[in-house]
């Protein structure tokens, strides 16, 4: 019996995953210092090398959370959902104490950057769960569920997963531009995810936070380009002991990255 074409990619991209050669560290020291437990996961591209912090973990899924902005945004530019990123999001005069930068109108690029979830909101509503419900599996972007119901929340909340392997396989297609969109709309979101640049470096990343009364688990995704080489890394964590999101959460979950990055690899020298 012959598999569909979906199920053969994705037996053949899980095959290539495995054959990639994985080292386990400690960075429990690092986790420590800003309070945070987790797991961390660098790939060196090049030499096919995986370096991995509580492996385990690093194979569990959690929600994307903010993540999603990232195919969020294809999703929207490859649809017509958003003519481009210039596109105004109209503030719908809802208050929100959690970012001050949300309460305004702002372009879809500002809004990717300042993590904007209510505009991101509108544009899943345009998008709807059917158009979801036919991109995602080519995006191969975890395991999304998508309703009718929840198609504005479902990134947030509910059954959607994604691992610390599928976050950076995803992404190393968009470094390439191998996902089936248009090239011009891959080129566009890489630019909106760059951070910070160094002499021979680029930082490209984006943060994620899912937040209930009791529970928070933060993401900071990416990848850094140093002399032509990509980096990608994907870091999932909570607070110690399942404590409340102070700022070593929020500000943590990139410190730690770049620290880690620039410690233990000696990159962003």
């Amino acid at each position: 019996m012959r598999l569909p074409l979906l199920s053969l990619l994705l037996v053949l991209s899980s095959f290539v995953a495995s054959a990639q050669r994985i080292t386990e560290r400690n960075f429990q020291k690092y986790f420590d210092e800003y309070g945070l437990q987790g797991s961390f996961l660098l790939l060196d591209a090049e030499a096919k090398q995986y370096t991995a912090y509580n492996l385990k973990r690093c194979r569990q899924g959690f929600l994307p959370a903010s993540t999603f902005k990232i195919p969020n945004t294809l999703i929207g530019l490859e649809t017509g959902a958003v003519r481009d990123t210039s596109e105004i999001f109209r503030w719908d005069g809802v208050t929100r104490t959690i970012s001050a930068a949300w309460n305004q109108d702002m372009t879809l690029a500002t809004a990717l950057r300042v993590s904007c979830v209510p505009c991101y909101q509108q544009l899943a509503r345009r998008i709807g769960a059917e158009r979801y419900n036919q991109w995602l599996p080519k995006l191969q972007y975890g395991r999304m569920v998508v309703t009718p119901a929840t198609v504005d929340m479902f990134w947030l909340e509910g059954p959607s997963r994604i691992t610390q392997f599928e976050e950076i396989d995803f992404l190393q297609r968009l470094e390439r531009n191998q996902l089936p969109v248009a090239r011009q709309h891959q080129e566009t979101v890489k630019a909106l995810l760059v951070l910070s640049r160094g002499k021979g470096w680029t930082l490209r990343g984006k943060t994620g936070w899912t937040s209930t009364k009791d529970y928070n688990n933060g993401w900071f995704v990416g990848w850094l380009e140093q002399n032509g080489k990509p980096y990608f890394f994907a870091l999932n964590v909570e607070p110690k002991n399942n404590g409340p999101a102070m700022e070593t959460f929020i500000k943590g979950r990139r410190a730690l990255t770049e620290k880690l990055l620039h410690q233990e690899f000696k990159l962003m020298q």
